[in-house]
């Protein structure tokens, strides 16, 4: 999608409604995506909190490795950068 917004297409920032629309719908697409994965660290902070389980930080450094794997493996370019 990049190289439609204006990387290589000689369109300035902003151009055509056509180019807004398409960042628009490509920034909810990658939020939509990356629900699964903020709503797995959700539930681990809730279980932290509520004494479910150890409030360790070599234990939450761990789980986001792993949840950061799994989002980078399954969204692939659309997944966040940690």
């Amino acid at each position: 999608m990049d190289c439609l917004l204006g990387a290589g297409t000689g369109l300035a920032p902003g151009g055509p409604a056509w180019v807004d629309a398409g960042r628009a719908w490509e920034q909810w697409a990658r939020r939509l995506a990356a629900l699964p994965f903020d709503a797995l660290r959700a539930q681990y902070a809730s279980a932290v909190r509520c004494g479910a389980m150890p409030a360790s930080m070599l234990e939450a450094g761990r789980f986001e490795r792993g949840v950061a794997g799994w989002e980078q493996l399954l969204l692939g370019p659309w997944a966040r950068e940690r």
